[in-house]
């Protein structure tokens, strides 16, 4: 019962509230930045690239950079919160991760139309959104977690991530697809 046990469990609020903050004025710089960002070829290709890879159902070239991507930022929240005492360095990662994806909505929205509007809203945005909460909640609760496992937690909240992607393109995905 002591392994995962959150008994005392109390959430810093200041820390919530920065985080908070951080994303939205990143969801701020990255509508206005988002013009100069569209300019860029390689994050046309990659809006693209993940609206075909959706539609089609390519979910292998989906999983692989997905899991690479969320094993990074997981594990770059878990060190910064479990080695050091500054936990408000992760700001930083929610800034950059938080622009990145604010850019990336804007391009499918804008860039591919009908078709990006549905992938982002339907794949892009649920998956980030969670990925969000478990880089917060390892920040916040890993010094709360047996020693024995902490190491794994981190990978497992990943490999949780990817088990929701592949679930919202092949379930929910193909389900608006026949319905529409």
């Amino acid at each position: 019962m002591r392994n995962l046990s959150f008994n005392e469990c109390k959430c810093d609020l200041r820390y919530l509230i920065a985080v908070i903050i951080t994303f939205l004025c990143a969801i701020i710089c990255g509508i206005v930045l988002y013009k100069v960002a569209s300019i860029n070829i390689y994050f046309k290709n990659f809006a693209e690239d993940y609206v075909y890879y959706v539609f089609n159902f390519k979910n292998s070239k989906l999983i692989f950079s997905h899991i690479l991507s969320e094993l990074i930022y997981i594990y770059l929240f878990f060190i910064i919160g479990y080695f050091t005492r500054f936990k408000y360095l992760t700001l930083i990662l929610v800034f950059i991760r938080g622009l990145y994806f604010t850019v990336y909505v804007a391009i499918l929205f804008e860039l591919v139309t009908f078709g990006g509007i549905t992938v982002a809203i339907l794949v892009f945005i649920p998956t980030y959104i969670i990925s969000f909460a478990f880089c917060w909640f390892i920040s916040e609760y890993c010094k709360l977690i047996n020693k024995k496992y902490i190491f794994f937690v981190p990978a497992i909240l990943a490999l949780t991530n990817t088990v929701v992607l592949t679930i919202l393109v092949n379930v929910v995905f193909r389900v608006v697809i026949v319905i529409v």
